[in-house]
């Protein structure tokens, strides 16, 4: 464990020092690590807002959009403010963790979204049945559950894809930095995602994002 994680500081180290020059975006990688860590560190301690946050809510919208079943709406609240608060007490701790991890470019369609950026703003609820259950609810669980596990156990196919790129590139060492550090990256994203599959996520994605969607694409476009 202590020399897995020793590998890891050492990627990080050589992405930072060595790497960004060449990404013609230094400034947003250091900025995207930041506001990742930012964000994680806020929704990590306000995840519990979300709970008096939805009762709120649901007092005043009531149940279903009936104002006057406040009681309804009330006891629904108490749900989707646990369900809401690990979610994104649960994100902002992967935030924490992997906020010098490469991103997915979206989370479009992947989980079910938290509907504000922070636990103290106000949004409409998220309808978990429109246009029905299975396509608000199933699938974008399934998606997260998917990307997870792509990321999880495939991650590692990462290097010998950026190291093919890097040599066609004339820059092999650029292709081994990039490779290692994404692999890493997947697995840390993949984790999380495979945790947190049936738990709301934020909307967006912080950090600088990956070439590719998936681990393998790198490797299969440098072979076409």
């Amino acid at each position: 464990m202590g020399k897995r994680l020793l590998v890891v500081c050492l990627v990080v180290c050589m992405v930072i020092g060595s790497s960004v020059s060449c990404y013609a975006a230094s400034q947003g990688l250091a900025e995207g690590m930041g506001k990742k860590l930012v964000r994680g560190v806020v929704n990590a301690l306000t995840g519990w807002v979300e709970i008096p946050a939805r009762i709120a809510q649901g007092y005043n919208d009531g149940m279903c959009g009936d104002k006057n079943n406040k009681f309804g709406g009330v006891f629904t609240g108490i749900f989707l403010g646990i369900w809401n608060g690990v979610g994104r007490t649960v994100s902002g701790a992967s935030d924490i963790v992997g906020f010098w991890a490469a991103d997915p470019k979206s989370n479009d369609g992947i989980g079910i979204p938290l509907e504000t950026e922070y636990a103290w703003e106000s949004a409409a609820p998220y309808d978990l049945t429109s246009p029905n259950f299975g396509e608000a609810t199933i699938v974008p669980m399934g998606n997260k559950l998917g990307r997870g596990l792509g990321n999880a156990f495939l991650g590692f196919v990462e290097l010998p894809g950026q190291i093919m790129k890097g040599l066609k590139l004339h820059a092999p060492d650029l292709g081994i930095i990039k490779g290692l550090w994404y692999w890493y990256s997947r697995e840390v994203d993949g984790i999380s995602d495979i945790v947190s599959c049936v738990l709301p996520n934020p909307k967006s994605t912080m950090a600088l994002a990956f070439d590719e969607k998936w681990p393998w694409s790198a490797l299969g476009d440098t072979l076409k």
